[in-house]
């Protein structure tokens, strides 16, 4: 009778000492490296023993079936050959097995990413595609997903691969993806000046990240645009943005206010509202092309001062002797030296509103 089995048929004839068992091998197999297959011929309970080789080495297995894992690529010969039970033997019969290397996955090269941008992964060597962990990828069933990772810090991902045979990779490859720490530059705080006086800009690098290269723009009334501290001298009132930029190509962007009066002056509020809100809590004068400060001072109406500074970013908090004082109007004075050296004086009185 004719049996079909897993990749191998054996025709079995009955046995007598005038004629021998033999077998007939089939098509040829096809394999990953890495699969296990059985091999069968014949009928378990038919009373025959059986020879097993492999490339001409003798397999462990004297019965009617043969276990192999397939761990190294390359074309095989498998023969059987059966021994009946009166002695008799049966023709040698063979088959080739193909078994096919495992594909090689490449992750890519590792990647620096500035924090806030996405970058692509780029891997090869397979047909199909699985990346993993999938977090933060737009696909990672595709050869090349986009990765957006919102935080800093580092990360890997690891490549699959299977080849159009099926036949898939044994060992994923790893790349790594670095998400750099956010950039800030600050442009400087907004400024006041007369018209035509020389401001000294600098571009302050907040979080040490060690940026190259500076630009400024627009570049009206800057003596260079590609620098940390440009000079400006206008007699309008401009808005300057500074990008900043490391060596892996991170920007960061600030801008500065300068507004313009026509000649230097101090300019004082005429009330304040220290409620905590936010707004309006501070009383200090604006300054207009002053150079220095000598002094400013708020007095109590009897007198009294209750705040004094010679520092211009300085200013009232409606408080004297660590309480807060209660609405009333206040005497202030104060005298500064302009960029030209002319002493301005200035005073008058200020609503403290509860």
């Amino acid at each position: 009778m004719y049996r079909l089995l897993r990749h191998i048929v054996f025709i079995t004839l009955v046995s007598i000492c005038v004629q021998q068992a033999f077998a007939q091998a089939a098509m040829p197999d096809t394999v990953c490296v890495g699969t296990t297959r059985l091999y069968q011929v014949n009928d378990a309970a038919k009373p025959s023993t059986y020879t097993w080789k492999v490339d001409g080495v003798v397999q462990a297995s004297v019965r009617n079936e043969l276990t192999m894992t397939w761990n190294t690529p390359g074309v095989f010969l498998v023969t059987v050959q059966e021994h009946s039970n009166n002695g008799c033997d049966g023709d040698i019969r063979s088959g080739v097995v193909n078994v096919i290397a495992p594909p090689v996955p490449n992750a890519g090269p590792d990647a620096i990413v500035c924090y806030g941008n996405s970058t692509r992964l780029n891997g090869t060597g397979g047909t199909q595609y699985q990346w993993s962990p999938a977090t933060y990828l737009s696909n990672p069933a595709v050869p090349n997903p986009v990765v957006s990772i919102p935080l800093p810090g580092t990360y890997q991902y690891y490549l699959d691969v299977r080849t159009v045979t099926g036949c898939r990779s044994i060992k994923r490859d790893t790349v790594t993806i670095t998400i750099l720490q956010p950039v800030k530059v600050f442009a400087g705080r907004d400024t006041l000046i007369v018209a035509n006086q020389p401001v000294q800009l600098n571009a302050v690098d907040v979080n040490g990240s060690g940026f190259v290269n500076y630009t400024w723009t627009p570049s009206a009334g800057l003596n260079t645009i590609f620098v940390q501290n440009p000079v400006a001298m206008v007699n309008r009132d401009i808005v300057y943005v500074v990008t900043a930029r490391t060596a892996n190509g991170c920007e960061a962007r600030d801008d500065i206010s300068i507004k313009v009066f026509n000649a230097p002056d101090i300019f004082v509020p005429t009330g304040f509202t220290p409620n905590g809100d936010g707004l309006n809590d501070i009383f200090k004068p604006i300054y207009a092309g002053i150079r220095e400060l000598k002094l400013f001072s708020v007095f109590s109406r009897w007198g009294e001062l209750v705040f004094t500074t010679n520092e211009q970013s300085a200013g009232w908090n409606g408080m004297y002797k660590g309480r807060n004082q209660d609405a009333n109007v206040f005497v202030w004075q104060v005298e500064g030296v302009d960029y030209n050296g002319n002493v301005i004086r200035r005073k008058g009185t200020v609503a403290l509103i509860r």
